[in-house]
């Protein structure tokens, strides 16, 4: 609770906050890993042939190879480990998704940011709710839309209730 605490400014009231569901991350990015971390093994396997051959492009081809995928392995597994650090807050003012890392990340939406809320339901009973389209500058193939929101929740309908009454207009 100290986390949330201080991403909130002064005066703020928190109407709803949740995490990812580490499990799902965990499910998505096994068989990437798996099959990675088999790539790997054979690369190196390939590797050590090729020196015991001499082969010496051979053998720096195959570390090529087992470093593309040691690559894989590192990156999926600092997804897994990004969403265990990662909050979503809803509050009186915006909504925020905060990734505590080795530096803080917080996005932070204000009411006339949040547009649409549509809830994408998953296989395995968790879901996501998407909140916020727009569009931006990615490279030289030109504009790329992006979607933001609260990914892969146990509770999307009270994530959704509390998006609602935030962007709800007052008066």
């Amino acid at each position: 609770m100290d986390q949330i605490e201080s991403v909130l400014d002064p005066g703020e009231t928190l109407v709803w906050h949740g995490r990812p569901d580490k499990d799902r991350f965990v499910r998505k990015q096994y068989g990437r890993c798996f099959f990675a971390g088999v790539f790997v093994g054979l690369s190196l396997i390939w590797a050590w042939a090729s020196f015991q051959r001499g082969t010496t492009v051979s053998f720096f081809v195959a570390l090529l190879f087992a470093a593309a995928g040691a690559m894989v392995v590192v990156a999926k597994t600092r997804e897994i480990m990004a969403a265990r650090k990662t909050r979503y807050l809803v509050t009186d003012r915006r909504a925020v998704i905060a990734v505590s890392w080795k530096t803080p990340d917080i996005q932070s939406f204000a009411p006339n940011d949040i547009g649409p809320i549509e809830i994408k339901n998953e296989k395995d009973g968790t879901a996501d709710v998407v909140f916020n389209h727009s569009v931006t500058h990615a490279d030289f193939t030109g504009l790329r839309p992006t979607t933001n929101g609260f990914i892969g929740l146990s509770d999307p309908e009270k994530a959704k209730a509390a998006l609602e009454a935030l962007s709800a207009p007052s008066g």
